[in-house]
């Protein structure tokens, strides 16, 4: 959160130098000025100084957007419940971008039976779900006759709704459980398809708990410095790499 805190903070500067230099420009040019012209210079000094204090510079481009949003917003005279719709939404599916620096990713199904051919000479299989999403992954393994069961666990609400549902009616368990309190212990073989960022705390983890034998298995992101077993990239249209990792 507190680089929104920051962007924010970012937006506010750039907003009092927008304020002064209008104040001065008062005296050469005769106001009033279009609105619109004011939003891109609000947008522009924000982006410019997103880089400069700190923020990562992919930043610049939300930072040039947010006040052309406004200025759209009020143009076409949209009302403030459904601003406030739209970030209940966003925070219902979204929720772990802020906590967890993970977004929702959604697992293909391609990579569902690179998953099934991985356990396929393994019987009575144990499958855990690091962020299942909307349950799909779960409920799919459940479903194979050598997966002694399917468990995922999930904290976006909306996600987590859905996946709850979706297992319920399909077959496999889903728990809205922080993953950082899941014992790894009992499972087989564990997936995650998260982001960089919690992937070295995640593998301190995964050697920790998991046991000797069993498989650990990241979508698109590599533990940093450490050798995975294999690496399967996939033939679906983004080129899905699973490392693969035998503890």
């Amino acid at each position: 959160m507190h680089k929104v805190i920051k962007a924010f903070g970012i937006q506010l500067l750039a907003l009092l130098i927008l304020a002064v230099a209008i104040y001065g420009l008062q005296f050469l040019v005769e106001p009033p000025y279009p609105w619109l012209a004011i939003a891109l210079m609000q947008g522009v000094l924000a982006a410019l100084l997103t880089c400069k204090l700190g923020l990562p510079c992919w930043w610049r481009w939300i930072q040039f957007l947010i006040p052309l949003g406004f200025y759209g917003a009020f143009s076409l005279q949209v009302s403030p419940w459904l601003g406030l719709a739209a970030f209940i939404m966003l925070w219902l599916v979204f929720s772990n971008v802020s906590k967890e620096r993970v977004p929702l990713y959604l697992t293909n199904a391609t990579t569902r039976h690179a998953l099934k051919a991985l356990i396929k000479r393994r019987k009575a299989v144990n499958f855990m779900d690091l962020g299942c999403g909307l349950g799909g992954n779960v409920v799919f393994m459940s479903q194979l006759v050598n997966v002694r069961s399917s468990v995922g666990v999930e904290t976006a609400p909306l996600p987590f709704a859905i996946a709850k549902l979706f297992t319920w009616l399909r077959g496999g368990r889903v728990q809205a459980q922080n993953l950082w309190n899941v014992d790894l212990s009992d499972y087989d073989l564990v997936y995650a398809f998260l982001s960089s960022e919690p992937m070295p705390r995640l593998w301190q983890k995964v050697v920790e708990e998991m046991r000797p034998g069993t498989l650990f298995v990241s979508n698109s992101f590599a533990v940093p410095g450490v050798e995975p077993s294999e690496v399967w990239e996939l033939s679906d249209s983004r080129k899905t790499r699973l490392y693969i990792y035998t503890l």
